[in-house]
């Protein structure tokens, strides 16, 4: 039975009313498929949706996803078109994985989350584009962060050695989903890769920040030229410029001499206290205009940390293209610590809640697809404003027929009331 006859048959919740009726497994059906046509049984995005479903309920490894799919068999047959009312053996998602197309994966899904966020969204430039550059309101930026993470258990060693997969992403902090995402060829090879990621985006005013890898004049100047505005961290790689920093703020605030802003956040729990304190100026604009691109403004941010009667220090410091007027010095140091979320709301959860290094699967692309998907289920679950990601699998486990409405329905018609 095709999904389109299962959409006019199920009931849309009356909220969802005008909006466009585009699920996720019919964007999927967007992903190329390189297969031939000979034996072909499943319809990638069939297999595809399967594997989403199953990552819901907590599934792991591509063997527990199959044990868990045929369990399922029942209820999937009226709602999916398998082949003869059966299900794919673990061979089948892997095979299947390692022949389509993981770019236009990525692509799709992205856009996909794209189409259900409000806030102005980066875009694909077209060929040969004419771009008029509009300013935003800082209100309205897109924050985008952009990191590298390495699949562990994707590493093998000894006589077949084999190192592990790695890809950088571009996550939406304000939406919570990885909005894009790219295999990194080899060591080494991280920021080459993170410019192959950006060369056809254009940012529409969007922040971009990222690691102290990718504090190079020439991303700098990448995130700029494509409407964007960058916030980077200096660390030993750019001794210079950290030295730089560090030594304008080496004196305590002299207003007098040199206007600066700053911030401070408390945080107390679980037996810690965090003080952050921020500092902000735009006096060294001129001297690191002859390298580094539209510097607005220098930050140092001082971090201490008191956990069982032990307190340490620690300095951080950093550059932005952001004027004091777009970033003021308590929104800067927001910036700052949101850019974590790729790390704590994406990477974190995709190896220890959904499993990513430990799953040792290795064939061709097959890692890269996998990791994809999960970034899929951590958006559904974040659009659905659910923050326990293993409390939301525990809740699938027991009622596959909602994570299955979610694939088949469009998402903007459910919200965090599906949990009640």
């Amino acid at each position: 039975m095709e999904c389109s006859t299962i959409l006019a048959e199920m009931q849309v919740p009356s909220e969802a009313e005008g909006v466009r009726a585009e699920s996720l497994y019919e964007a999927l059906k967007g992903v190329k498929d390189k297969r031939s046509r000979r034996g072909k049984q499943y319809r990638a995005a069939v297999v595809l949706t399967l594997l989403v479903l199953a990552k819901l309920a907590g599934q792991v490894k591509l063997k527990g996803i199959a044990e868990w799919v045929k369990w399922q068999a029942e209820t999937l047959t009226e709602r999916l078109p398998l082949y003869r009312g059966k299900v794919p053996c673990a061979n089948t998602y892997r095979y299947v994985s390692d022949h389509i197309d993981v770019a236009e994966l990525n692509a799709v899904l992205g856009e996909y989350f794209v189409g259900l966020t409000r806030k102005p969204t980066p875009a694909i430039l077209p060929a040969e584009p004419e771009v008029t550059a509009v300013a935003a309101q800082p209100e309205e930026r897109t924050h985008l962060a952009l990191d590298g993470k390495s699949m562990r258990g994707t590493r093998r060693s000894g006589e077949a050695s084999k190192t592990a997969v790695h890809t950088v992403g571009l996550y939406n902090v304000t939406a919570s989903f990885m909005w894009k995402q790219q295999a990194v060829e080899g060591k080494g090879q991280e920021r080459k890769a993170a410019m192959q990621l950006i060369e056809p985006l254009h940012f529409n005013g969007s922040v971009v920040s990222a690691d102290a890898l990718h504090t190079q004049p020439k991303w700098a100047q990448a995130v700029l030229d494509r409407g964007g505005d960058y916030l980077l961290i200096a660390k030993g790689n750019q001794s210079e410029l950290r030295d730089a920093i560090a030594f304008l703020f080496s004196q305590p605030p002299r207003p007098h001499l040199f206007p600066e802003g700053e911030a401070r956040t408390v945080d107390k729990a679980h037996g810690r206290l965090e003080i952050r304190h921020l500092r902000a100026s735009s006096e060294l604009g001129e001297y690191l205009a002859l390298r580094w691109p539209q510097v607005a403004q220098v930050f140092q941010i001082e971090r201490t940390i008191t956990r069982h009667g032990k307190t340490t220090h620690e300095l951080v410091y950093g550059l932005t293209s952001l004027t004091a007027q777009e970033a003021p010095p308590a929104h800067l140091l927001a910036l700052v610590r949101r850019h974590w979320h790729i790390e704590n709301r994406a990477h974190w959860r995709r190896d220890v809640t959904l499993g990513e290094d430990a799953c040792r699967v290795t064939v061709g692309q097959v890692p890269q697809v996998l990791a994809a998907l999960n970034n899929c289920v951590l958006a559904i679950v974040d659009f659905l404003q659910q923050s326990n990601l293993a409390a939301a699998t525990r809740f699938f486990t027991s009622r596959p027929h909602k994570a299955l409405d979610l694939l088949l329905l469009p998402l903007s018609t459910f919200d965090s009331t599906l949990f009640v």
